[in-house]
């Protein structure tokens, strides 16, 4: 009989490129993301990071017992699955031991297309920037926006497919929306140039059904990449270092 369903384990070897792990062909097997927030390819497992990233822990055994007393939160929230997936821009939070203060990372890319913890000050903990990639009309009229973590807020039609918003954590509440457009400080999310911040300078169409492109500045270099893999985000933003 043929098997069922989606397989719940994943080799080290196949593991997607955003995972930061450095032993694919030394250990066999690695934990496998649950459905979530983000998409397997976009996300790392929760133990993963605590495991193989931030040593925080050194088996899965560790991780659970670490998981069930309530000491990690994600976005503000306390996760206690270890597939949960943490994806770009999310807030992991390492709750405080006794004599300890909580220790804050928040998941950016670096210039492989890894999704690498950096430590941030507690007052950069409570907010956070998603990118807009739906928007429709909600019964009553109303406009709903959807967010690169999978949230859904309410908003008005000023607010665009491409742009940003920075928002309040836990709540969820928009404080500032971030416009796609000339000037716009962006982090780019994929292709050759992954990782880097860049001044959007001009959005170029295509013809035929082809992706707009986008022609930015980082420095004094100039290039051009297609306009999706631009995220908008505030001049506060500092990236991974390159």
């Amino acid at each position: 009989m043929a098997k069922r369903g989606k397989k719940k384990s994943m080799k080290r070897i196949a593991a997607p490129k955003a995972v930061p792990v450095y032993d694919k062909k030394i250990r066999k097997w690695i934990v496998k993301a649950c459905p979530g927030p983000h998409g397997k390819n976009s996300a790392v497992p929760l133990e993963i990071l605590l495991k193989d990233v931030l040593k925080v822990c050194q088996t899965h055994k560790e991780v659970k017992i670490v998981l069930s007393k309530r000491l990690i939160k994600v976005d503000g929230r306390i996760r206690a699955e270890p597939k949960f997936p943490v994806g770009l821009m999310d807030v992991l939070t390492i709750a405080s031991k006794p004599g300890e203060s909580d220790k804050n990372y928040r998941i950016l890319l670096d210039k492989k297309g890894r999704l690498i913890p950096t430590e941030i000050q507690d007052d950069r903990s409570k907010e956070k920037t998603a990118k807009i990639v739906n928007k429709h009309r909600a019964h009553g009229g109303k406009i709903v926006i959807t967010l690169h973590d999978g949230r859904n807020m309410v908003a008005d039609n000023h607010l665009k497919v491409g742009d940003s918003v920075a928002m309040k954590i836990p709540e969820g509440k928009m404080e500032k929306h971030l416009k796609l457009q000339k000037g716009a400080r962006c982090l780019i999310q994929n292709g050759k140039h992954v990782g880097t911040i860049a001044t959007l300078e001009e959005i170029i169409p295509r013809a035929a059904g082809k992706p707009y492109e986008a022609r930015v500045k980082s420095g004094k270099e100039e290039f051009i990449t297609v306009a999706k893999y631009l995220f908008v985000v505030d001049e506060g933003f500092n990236g991974v270092e390159r």
